[in-house]
Formats: C-alpha cells, sequence, structure tokens
C-alpha cells in the first residue's frame, strides 16, 4: 500500500486482529494504522515475514497526534515476524488506553515517543529496537485510578531484549516502572546518535 491507511472500526465490545504477512504501508496524509473504537485489537507479525510501516507525514505543528499505528483503545503487538516502523510525524507506536507487546522482532524509529501507551505499556518479550529522535522511547501519561480500582501509568518490562535510544528519556513512566526481567540497554541525549543538542 503506498500511499493508504487501514482503520478500524468497531463496536465496544468487539476485538479484531490484523495479521500482518509481508506487507509494506506507508501514508504521507494520515495515520498508517489507526483504530478507531472497539474492545482491543491485535497486530500480529507472522513467522518468517517482514514487515514495514511508514508514516511520512511533515510535523508542522507542536500539537500533533497519533503515530504510524495510533490506537483509541487497548492494543497488542505480537507475533514470530518482524515489525519495522518508521514515523517522521510523530510517535511510533501509540495507544490511548493499553499497549502490549510480546514476542516479535520490533524495530520503532520515531520523531517523538517510540513507544506510547496513555494508561500503561507492558512489554512481555522480544527483541525491541526503539529509536526516539526527540522524545521518549516509552512512555506512559495517565496515572490516574481506574474505575475498576486498577492504577494506570505503570510500565511493565517482563523479559525480552530492549535497545532504548531516546533523545530524552528512554523510560518515561507517569505512574511506576516495573523491571520482572529482560535485558535492557539504554543510550540518552548525546550517546543514542540519534539527536542534535538537548537544550532543555
Amino acid at each position: 500500500l503506498t500511499e493508504g491507511n487501514i482503520i478500524v472500526r468497531l463496536q465496544e465490545e468487539e476485538k479484531a486482529v490484523i495479521n500482518l504477512k509481508g506487507v509494506t504501508i506507508t501514508s504521507s496524509t494520515t495515520d498508517p494504522i489507526y483504530i478507531e473504537s472497539g474492545d482491543k485489537v491485535e497486530i500480529s507479525a507472522k513467522s518468517d515475514t517482514v514487515n514495514v510501516i511508514n508514516d511520512n507525514r511533515i510535523n508542522t505543528s507542536t500539537d500533533a497526534v497519533g503515530g504510524a499505528i495510533y490506537s483509541k483503545i487497548d492494543l497488542e503487538i505480537k507475533g514470530k515476524g518482524e515489525l519495522k516502523i518508521t514515523s517522521k510525524y510523530n510517535n511510533g507506536i501509540a495507544s490511548t488506553k493499553d499497549l502490549e507487546i510480546k514476542n516479535l522482532t520490533l524495530s520503532v524509529n520515531a520523531v517523538n515517543n517510540a513507544l506510547k501507551g496513555n494508561d500503561s505499556i507492558t512489554i512481555e518479550s522480544g527483541n525491541i529496537t526503539a529509536i526516539s529522535s526527540s522524545g521518549d522511547c516509552l512512555k506512559t501519561e495517565n496515572s490516574a485510578i481506574s474505575d475498576k480500582g486498577n492504577q494506570r501509568g505503570n510500565i511493565t518490562i517482563n523479559g525480552g531484549t530492549l535497545n532504548l535510544l531516546a533523545a530524552f528519556d528512554a523510560i518515561d513512566a507517569s505512574y511506576n516502572t516495573i523491571i520482572n526481567g529482560g535485558t535492557i540497554n539504554i543510550k540518552t541525549d548525546k550517546y543514542s546518535g540519534y539527536t542534535g543538542e538537548v537544550i532543555t
């Protein structure tokens, strides 16, 4: 898909799975994958495939929202394949709810935050390279208590290998960071090699 996007619209209680089997999706006008409504969506990079998503929009506003993959519901990224994401506009993968990642080989190169889950980020496993040239690698923003009494804002890493290269913070949790396992390599600011001078 050389110029276009995928839009997912579901009923409030519905779930969907997007299987990626060797695709390239590029958009210069909107989010390449936009998940508008529903309960939860899973995006799976299937075994032995390489999948590429490019957000080629030009950022002319400090109020930019969205990303190469942008979801307004819970989002899970998984699979035994490879997923490569480049965002020249804003975030790489962003969910306004919970974001979960497991198993796959994932590389994200974003001008702003590489991986953002407003309510939470959970990384179970995988080989992840996250690059942010003017933001954070892993970021949550909402630290409120949910209607079910759950604390929002956590970033949880249970396993996997993470290479985090950021202009600012590698991990920026609005509430707490919980690391139960995995290998985490961090380079920020001048050591990351992906940013110019950081003034603030």
